[in-house]
């Protein structure tokens, strides 16, 4: 059973600050597979982690794929859609009303992510939705995965940081 993280302001801050961070350079290091040809952005590992970090990882997520963006070269189009698809994904997942089990952290991402950003793209690469869609909902689908296994372990290793949520 996953629990939710129970953390005060300068905690919440930063794990904001430091997720956004790493969000944002994992993505740009990783240029030519994070935007061009694969589309494979390592960093959406993250995109479950608001199930067990709440508020904090939604914001960081948002902040992590603005900032991301104006790297990638795509405009505007990119940086808001984009930033605001995983919004959209963090708070779903955060929500235990909406997101009442560890599961559903892997499918909102991977649907809102891998049904979204091919929506926008097909605009900006002239290339049909439907070839866009498949490779970017698969590679979601494998990251978000990774990251709820991830969040396992981070649970697993933190337990004084969790509490159980009310809603379970």
């Amino acid at each position: 059973m996953l629990y939710q993280a129970r953390l005060n302001r300068t905690q919440s801050i930063a794990v904001m600050a430091i997720m956004s961070a790493v969000y944002a350079a994992v993505t740009i290091v990783l240029q030519p597979i994070s935007y061009y040809g694969l589309q494979f952005r390592v960093a959406d590992i993250l995109l479950p982690s608001p199930f067990i970090l709440g508020w904090p990882m939604v914001v960081a997520l948002f902040i992590g794929g603005f900032v991301a963006n104006i790297f990638g070269g795509l405009g505007v189009i990119d940086i808001v859609l984009g930033s605001l698809l995983n919004l959209l994904a963090g708070i779903l997942v955060m929500n235990r009303k909406t997101c009442p089990h560890w599961l559903l952290a892997w499918l909102y991402p991977t649907l809102i992510i891998g049904l979204g950003v091919p929506a926008y793209l097909q605009f900006l690469f002239f290339t049909p939705y439907i070839l866009l869609m498949p490779e970017i909902l698969a590679s979601t689908a494998i990251l978000c995965a990774i990251g709820v296994v991830v969040m396992f372990g981070v649970e697993r290793a933190l337990p004084q940081v969790f509490v159980k949520s009310k809603e379970s």
